[in-house]
């Protein structure tokens, strides 16, 4: 397993380090002693990581890992996915606009733009999660949106944050 992880302007490097299993202890040994944001999909390994304030770790959670599962399941539900979608693309547009910004710009930016589409596209899943069958397709997209809610909307809180981690994909 590859782990990658991922600076800050601060600290703008992209490290790779490899374990033989997808054991959590990879991340906890390269984690330790480090205090602040981790931003990853919701792999149910980092939820100790999380649960324990004392660790001092943030989740950030990752968009593009949640609209892949929009993606997925567009082909069989595409009259709930189409619009969940477009409000994403929505948030996307906002930080391409954001990306020549200073951290402060960004977040004044966010907050004006990112966070009324983040209310209307929470409302938008609110409403839909009981028309739709909570194992298929178009159930798990929404499911993991609203239960990683609060780390997925995090990035809106700080300048600094990416809206997603495709930096370390690429």
């Amino acid at each position: 397993r590859i782990w990658p992880y991922y600076g800050d302007q601060a600290h703008p490097v992209i490290v790779y380090d490899y374990t033989p299993t997808r054991e959590r202890a990879g991340p906890e040994k390269f984690l330790e002693g480090y205090r602040g944001y981790v931003q990853a999909d919701a792999y149910g390994g980092y939820d100790a990581f999380f649960k324990d304030p004392s660790r001092g770790l943030i989740e950030v959670g990752c968009w593009a890992h949640a609209r892949r599962s929009y993606h997925k399941a567009l082909e069989s539900d595409r009259p709930r996915m189409g619009p969940a979608l477009l409000f994403i693309a929505q948030l996307y547009q906002v930080e391409r606009q954001a990306r020549t910004l200073s951290a402060g710009e960004r977040l004044e930016l966010r907050q004006l733009e990112s966070r009324p589409i983040l209310d209307k596209l929470h409302g938008y899943l609110l409403e839909i999660q009981a028309e739709i069958l909570p194992k298929s397709p178009s159930g798990r997209a929404v499911r993991y949106t609203l239960k990683n809610w609060a780390a997925l909307t995090r990035y809106c809180e700080d300048g600094d944050l990416a809206i997603d981690n495709n930096a370390t994909e690429s």
